[in-house]
């Protein structure tokens, strides 16, 4: 089957492609989520098994297109022969969804890769910020997982459920749940609370460095992340004025 102008792209970008079959599937936080296991008959790009790398995947729509969707890889087996991608069921489902709902093991699809940039901490980082909704959330756990222990996390989650229980638990790591309208505030708050901890660390402390800055990773529906965006710009406390910040889907688009 044809996959139509987002397919002669890729193949005009020269995307690496391959297929996955499904090995299992069970259902995850509270049901909200359905966590797909996957194997290769190839061998898996190494790229994959980075934190927070993420793969594009072909579905067939109910008006018989292929549309490709990009998920993260949730996790993979200790011998990288399997990875994990976990769905978030919509309760308007689009076509990556409603496939998640009913697959069984034993089927199979397609798979572009280009563009997959994974989560890399800059080295001088004091800790790492992190914002997502429930299509962020996989790779929010992905990253909080690859963290050294001496690095600092603070984990703030939004969108229309609470996923906060599902995190697990690590020391030096904050988190919490806002709703949607509260959530661009919230972040902020939490970048300025950083910041005045850093000014009375450097007041009380001459060897603190004024270096000591963090990370920003953010993703989720794209008119948060141009706030989120906004909001780094203002900030004193991040690495960087732009933040590592993905938006995944469109409140205003059809998916």
């Amino acid at each position: 089957m044809s996959k139509g102008v987002q397919g002669a792209v890729l193949r005009l970008l020269r995307a690496e492609t391959f297929r996955l079959r499904v090995k299992s599937t069970m259902l995850e936080c509270g049901g909200l989520m359905k966590r797909i296991t996957f194997s290769s008959p190839d061998e898996l790009p190494a790229v994959l098994f980075e934190p927070a790398a993420w793969i594009r995947l072909w579905f067939r729509t109910s008006e018989g297109r292929e549309v490709q969707r990009a998920y993260t890889v949730a996790g993979y087996a200790p011998d990288r022969s399997t990875i994990d991608v976990s769905f978030y069921l919509h309760q308007t489902s689009g076509p990556a969804a409603a496939w998640a709902q009913r697959v069984r093991s034993g089927a199979m699809l397609d798979v572009s890769l280009l563009g997959s940039r994974p989560f890399h901490l800059d080295e001088w980082a004091k800790g790492v910020v992190l914002l997502g909704d429930e299509t962020a959330f996989p790779a929010v756990r992905a990253i909080l997982a690859s963290l050294p222990d001496d690095i600092e996390a603070r984990v703030l989650l939004t969108g229309e459920h609470d996923l906060s229980a599902f995190i697990p638990t690590r020391q030096r790591t904050d988190v919490h749940y806002l709703p949607v309208q509260r959530a661009t505030h919230g972040f902020e708050r939490m970048l300025r609370e950083l910041d005045d901890s850093r000014i009375r660390d450097r007041a009380a402390d001459n060897r603190v460095a004024a270096d000591e800055l963090w990370h920003c990773w953010a993703a989720g529906e794209s008119s948060m992340m141009r706030a989120v965006r906004a909001a780094a710009k203002r900030s004193n406390v991040l690495c960087e004025q732009k933040p590592s910040t993905r938006s995944y889907w469109s409140r205003h688009r059809v998916i």
